[in-house]
């Protein structure tokens, strides 16, 4: 327990972070233009984007044309003729992926690089971001009968964890710290970081999003996903959809965000709503194994990790413009057994 002294001090620290954060160009530069128009485009309705628009995004870009040429000629979408045209190869892979892989790719070359950090692995810190904003989709679909849209939660899927990043680049002592900590003492890393850094993770990702000018049901859904009960009424959903999302992702053991103990699905908030479709155990273990099975089977193609206990191609898809270092955290779920995912699945729901 800190004293009076310590606590000030460690909440005056924290609003140092956020505001140095904030204020410097140099450590996370503005929102480029194309960026802010690509993740519009990825929160919008399937029917309101005009392909057109899309391929003038990408076309002037040599790394986003060559990442979606890549993809479509990758072992997942691959066909018996190689791809050449961006057209053909939105056409093959399909839009929405189009859009979200290049959201992913264009996100991976603006933020920080991790390759220089020891035990934070950038490939698989992506690879967790992609598995999560997966999911989330998934969850905004309209036979859910949310109130959220599947691109909103692709989106914050892919930004929850960026609090992370910009501490692990810019506070890096402090990082690991913390991380330390949550593993020795087995606590949740954003608690950690409140109780030592006098701010979280999310807290952090949430003002530097609203700093980008993103909507603000996207902003509050980082915010608050790891406790959407004290989100405003207004964005509980979107922010309890949001963690119900990251539980997936690190059920799926698909990469690695640094997070240790993380809660059981049945403690999630969105899951204890009686008017949810979600309340439903048997629909839900449906839509779990649904996104596991598709998190499986693309996960290689697009983020170069593979699934655990699938070995990885000897060629695996390169990272985008840059080196990952090879160290991961170690925070994923306990490991799959070879006895069948069905029986997996039930299990991660406890019987109240």
């Amino acid at each position: 327990m800190k004293n009076q002294e310590g606590t000030q001090e460690t909440v005056t620290f924290g609003k140092d972070i956020t505001f140095d954060i904030l204020n410097s160009d140099i450590k996370v530069p503005p929102m480029p233009t194309n960026g802010s128009k690509l993740m519009s485009m990825a929160q919008e309705p399937l029917k309101n984007i005009d392909i057109s628009e899309f391929c003038k995004l990408i076309e002037p870009d040599p790394g986003l044309f060559s990442m979606v040429l890549q993809l479509a000629n990758s072992p997942f979408y691959r066909g018996v003729d190689e791809i050449v045209s961006l057209r053909s190869a939105i056409t093959r892979i399909g839009l929405e992926e189009a859009i979200n892989s290049v959201n992913l790719y264009f996100l991976q070359r603006f933020l920080p690089n991790l390759s220089e950090l020891h035990g934070f692995s950038a490939k698989d810190y992506w690879a967790f971001s992609w598995a999560c904003a997966m999911a989330g989709r998934r969850l905004g679909h309209p036979n859910l009968t949310t109130n959220t849209l599947p691109g909103e939660l692709y989106i914050t899927g892919l930004l929850h964890g960026i609090g992370k990043l910009i501490l692990a680049i810019h506070h890096s002592r402090e990082f690991f710290m913390c991380i330390e900590k949550a593993r020795t003492h087995k606590l949740p890393l954003h608690t950690v970081f409140l109780d030592e850094l006098g701010t979280t993770d999310n807290m952090i990702a949430a003002k530097l999003m609203t700093a980008w000018n993103l909507p603000s049901r996207i902003c509050n859904a980082v915010e608050f996903y790891q406790d959407p009960g004290a989100a405003p009424k207004e964005y509980r959903e979107i922010a309890g959809l949001t963690q119900l999302a990251y539980k997936i992702a690190a059920i799926s053991q698909i990469g690695s965000n640094g997070d240790g103990i993380l809660m059981d699905l049945e403690s999630t908030w969105i899951l204890g709503q009686a008017d949810s479709p979600l309340a439903k155990k048997e629909f839900q273990q449906g839509i779990v194994k649904e996104i596991l099975t598709t998190l499986g089977e693309k996960s290689e193609s697009i983020t170069g990790v593979s699934p655990p206990g699938e070995k990885t191609p000897s060629k695996p898809k390169p990272s985008p413009d840059r080196q990952s270092h090879p160290a991961a955290l170690n925070n994923r779920g306990s490991n799959v057994p070879k006895n069948g995912i069905t029986r997996w699945i039930k299990s991660l729901f406890h019987s109240k």
